[in-house]
């Protein structure tokens, strides 16, 4: 199977959109916006076009515009998460970058319900209208992707299984999976979490993503695997020493530096020392 983690930055960002875009939530907002831009009518289209004509103008316009800005603004915050740059810069140029295209878009639209109607805006107007609000709002986009992506999320109580957020590393889990972590292994730069509902690739070092979750039931077995004690299982003996099975059928090798501290977490549990 292809490694997701060298697939390149745009190829990950594409896929990430393609996540946001499957969630209602995305739609709703989408379908405010162009509620509001039908009824406010900016960009002299109050004046051109009825409320019908400003829905389907406005719902083309913003839903094409926020595909755009969305795979951008994700864009831009792999590219400094992954080099280390300065991200309201980094935003601030995506941003510029993604004027074309819009404006592109709200020119098409414009010639599409309109035909070249007098009484537009030239191209000219048009750019100063869309250039602030297009880098504005990407660079708004991406300080929030940037704060919730390093902030510490409050302790709160857990489920039965750990279920609540604790960790930074499972506020960044997708929803459907859940935020219950079976196992992490190292893939380049990125980590192949797994839970119980499955898996995905999130931008994180191992030993970043190993003191993150210190206070959780689990350890560092092999230079590329943390496993949850809870999922263990068994243990058997590999061809190169123990293995451990864990709930989901994965086998993870236990590193010959991490054996000695193994045995330990095992014998202080109810799983026994592995052979």
């Amino acid at each position: 199977m292809k490694n997701p983690a060298n697939d390149s930055q745009v190829a990950l960002a594409l896929r990430q959109v393609q996540e946001v875009a499957r969630g209602a939530a995305f739609w709703i907002v989408v379908g405010a916006a162009v509620l509001i831009a039908a009824v406010a009518g900016p960009y002299y289209t109050l004046e051109r076009l009825s409320f019908p004509e400003r829905l389907v103008y406005w719902g083309g316009v913003i839903a094409l515009s926020s595909v755009i800005m969305t795979f951008v603004s994700v864009l831009a915050f792999r590219i400094t998460a992954a080099r280390g740059w300065n991200w309201a810069l980094v935003a601030g140029l995506a941003g510029a970058v993604g004027v074309l295209p819009v404006l592109g878009t709200v020119w098409l639209a414009d010639v599409l319900v309109t035909g070249f109607a007098p009484g537009g805006p030239g191209i000219g107007t048009l750019a100063a209208y869309v250039a602030p609000s297009v880098i504005g709002v990407t660079v708004a986009v991406s300080a929030y992707i940037e704060v919730q992506g390093r902030r510490v999320p409050d302790v709160v109580a857990a489920g039965p299984r750990g279920d609540a957020v604790v960790t930074v590393l499972q506020g960044k889990l997708p929803h459907h999976l859940g935020r219950e972590i079976v196992a992490l292994r190292a893939q380049d730069h990125y980590l192949e979490v797994t839970t119980p509902k499955g898996s995905c690739m999130v931008l994180m070092r191992l030993g970043d993503a190993v003191r993150d979750l210190e206070g959780l039931n689990g350890m560092q077995v092999h230079r590329s695997w943390w496993i949850n004690l809870a999922h263990i299982a068994r243990v058997e003996k590999g061809a190169n020493g123990p293995e451990v099975v864990l709930s989901t059928g994965a086998r993870v090798p236990v590193g010959r530096s991490y054996r000695a501290a193994f045995r330990a977490a095992m014998a202080g549990s109810a799983g026994g020392t592995p052979g």
